[in-house]
């Protein structure tokens, strides 16, 4: 028996939680989930783990992420 958060497809195509504590609860268990995953492999080198949940500007739904916030904030350059 899997114990899944409740969540709905959001209009941009992403699992929407409805409310911080459902987003919360979802991404310990995510975190939970990549950690034992990269526990089997040598090494954790290209493994994604989320590290926050947001709010979508569209739907006021809140998103899982592996985006720091100082990543999202810093301005893009070209080399």
């Amino acid at each position: 028996m899997t114990k899944c958060v409740p969540y709905e497809v959001c209009g941009c195509g992403k699992r929407g939680f409805f409310d911080e504590h459902d987003a919360a609860k979802s991404l310990g268990r995510a975190q939970t989930k990549r950690d034992r995953a990269a526990q089997a492999w040598p090494t954790r080198r290209g493994m994604v783990r989320e590290s926050r949940y947001y709010a979508c500007p569209d739907s006021g739904l809140y998103h899982l992420t592996s985006e720091s916030k100082q990543r999202k904030a810093a301005p893009m350059t070209n080399y």
